[in-house]
């Protein structure tokens, strides 16, 4: 059963990547290695658009989301750009040089858990 964005993150800093997300699933394999990274993170919330049917799930502080999982192979984070990422495997995006852009990068990278970690900082900060 599809479940209703929590209204706190309906604001102008989300819309873009809600509206990327709508209609997606995701493979539960790309959830476990972001899940166990923030599950030590108390003030970490997450969302699941639909459960039952393998929905996209957010996790999000502050009310400002920076980590998906949609799709089979890669998660989203939205990562500070404060200097070169020099990641092989990310796909930049079109504005990859402005501040906290979204970067898709594998879900088995060796780099995941740092990056996870940089979002999450940069969005607990915001």
């Amino acid at each position: 059963m599809k479940k209703s964005i929590p209204p706190e993150l309906k604001n102008q800093l989300n819309a873009e990547v809600l509206t990327k997300l709508q209609g997606k699933n995701c493979h539960s394999d790309m959830v476990e290695p972001i899940q166990s990274y923030l599950s030590k993170l108390k003030e970490v919330k997450s969302y699941c658009s639909d459960e039952k049917s393998f929905g996209y799930i957010i996790w999000y502080i502050n009310n400002v989301i920076f980590a998906y999982a949609a799709g089979m192979q890669k998660v989203g984070l939205r990562l500070s750009q404060s200097g070169e990422l020099n990641l092989k495997e990310a796909k930049y995006p079109r504005n990859y040089k402005a501040q906290n852009s979204w970067y898709e990068i594998p879900y088995n990278s060796e780099k995941l858990e740092v990056l996870v970690n940089s979002a999450y900082e940069s969005a607990r900060n915001s």
